[in-house]
């Protein structure tokens, strides 16, 4: 299959990093044969991985704009930011949950980052590309943060009870990607509407409720897939 992208460079976290939980050791490891790397083979791409585990939209700008002074050489970047942006210090958090906290980036600075993102990829020719955060479950993501000393009723106690909250605030991030991709017509590749339609969308996820475990990543590789076909029938 051809298309008319043949370099793309992706900015991200451990996501398109292809990590994934490791339940039996207890750590984050890269996947081995990543499906991603099939879509990299069948659509004949070269593709320049910037993503890094536990990275912010911030840290983001910084790699993207020394790699605008080295040379950013591709026909597409993907931004894939949010998941870590979206987290908070819950070891601070259960040390006082009567304090007040923020997101590790506040949701305003999160927008005008990625916005200045897009600017600075579209100055320099390059397509931008958007990607939602596939969902986490809140119960799962819950006792992996507090497995190791971190009080779970001090937690519990600034979410006002709720675990859900967590959910809903990386929700809220991901409606944020939404509206950014309508406002500034950038292209969107629509990861988490394609986890929620699925029944089985828990089931997509590590045990530890936040990343993709490789069926989670064959979905992603396959909405990827479907870009680059409906790239190919545009250049037809």
């Amino acid at each position: 299959m051809r298309t008319d992208i043949k370099k793309i460079r992706i900015f991200g976290d451990s996501i398109l990093k292809g990590v994934v939980y490791d339940t039996e050791n207890d750590k984050y490891v890269s996947m081995e044969n990543p499906p991603m790397d099939q879509v990299v083979e069948t659509y004949g791409l070269k593709i320049h991985n910037n993503s890094l585990f536990g990275c912010t939209v911030e840290k983001g700008e910084v790699m993207l704009q020394r790699a605008i002074t080295k040379g950013l050489d591709c026909d597409v970047a993907v931004l894939e930011y949010g998941g870590n942006d979206c987290d908070f210090n819950w070891a601070a958090i259960a040390q006082n949950p009567e304090d007040e906290y923020m997101p590790n980036t506040p949701l305003e600075l999160y927008a005008k980052t990625l916005e200045m993102m897009i600017s600075s990829l579209r100055k320099q020719r390059v397509v931008p590309i958007l990607m939602t955060l596939p969902p986490i479950d809140a119960g799962r993501y819950f006792n992996h943060v507090c497995r190791k000393g971190i009080d779970k009723a001090a937690v519990l106690s600034w979410l006002k009870g709720d675990i859900q909250t967590i959910e809903r605030y990386q929700e809220l991030y991901s409606l944020k990607i939404n509206a950014i991709a309508y406002e500034t017509g950038t292209t969107l590749i629509d990861i988490r509407s394609a986890f929620l339609q699925r029944r089985d969308c828990a089931s997509l996820l590590c045990e530890d409720g936040i990343h993709p475990n490789y069926q989670g990543h064959l979905l992603i590789a396959s909405l990827f897939s479907k870009y680059l076909d409906q790239k190919q029938l545009a250049v037809s």
